[in-house]
């Protein structure tokens, strides 16, 4: 940030209240998302969904790992791992922007789950297929995995194009591997 838009926003906040800072985050990770989806609209438009999803794997993967980086290095969230996986993926601008649920389903094992992925919702309103993000959400998911903890391991991918249940997007099983 600009030390004049730091200067700004520090006098802005002054009187803010906890909500208002987090309608803040909100909009800015609203912004990344308008960004992201015109994005990736028009490289689908132009080239092909192929080509859009390549570039998303690259581009969305890697922001979401330094994201979660930069997380990890500015808040304490404790000494869980799954855990902490978990908080810093609700942090992320994906998190920020779907409703992501997580469980655990023992110890080691974690499971993430979008049932209502607002993407998909508006390409079926337009009429379009469901985009293929498989390969993004797999690569955005090992990202933030070995950041947390590269002991941390992917072992289930559900998501379009596979076949899914009605009320279930998408499926990331993560295993803590000792």
């Amino acid at each position: 940030m600009s030390e004049t838009a730091r200067n700004i926003l520090k006098d802005l906040m002054k009187e803010a209240s906890i909500e208002d800072w987090c309608n803040y985050i909100e909009m800015d990770n609203k912004n990344f998302w308008t960004l992201q989806n015109n994005w990736m609209y028009n490289v689908e438009q132009k080239y092909s969904q192929e080509a859009a999803l390549q570039f998303d794997g690259l581009c969305y993967g890697r922001a979401i790992e330094v994201a979660a980086y930069r997380l990890k290095r500015l808040f304490t969230f404790g000494n869980d791992d799954l855990d902490t996986l978990a908080k810093i993926y609700q942090l992320t601008p994906a998190g920020s922007y779907i409703d992501i649920e997580f469980m655990r389903k023992s110890e080691n094992v974690l499971i993430r789950r979008v049932r209502d992925c607002p993407m998909q919702t508006v390409r079926l309103g337009k009429g379009m297929e469901p985009i293929e993000c498989k390969p993004a959400l797999t690569i955005a998911a090992k990202n933030i995995a070995k950041v947390v903890n590269p002991d941390i391991k992917i072992t289930k991918v559900l998501c379009p194009p596979d076949p899914h249940p009605e009320d279930l997007w998408c499926e990331v099983v993560y295993e803590l591997q000792r």
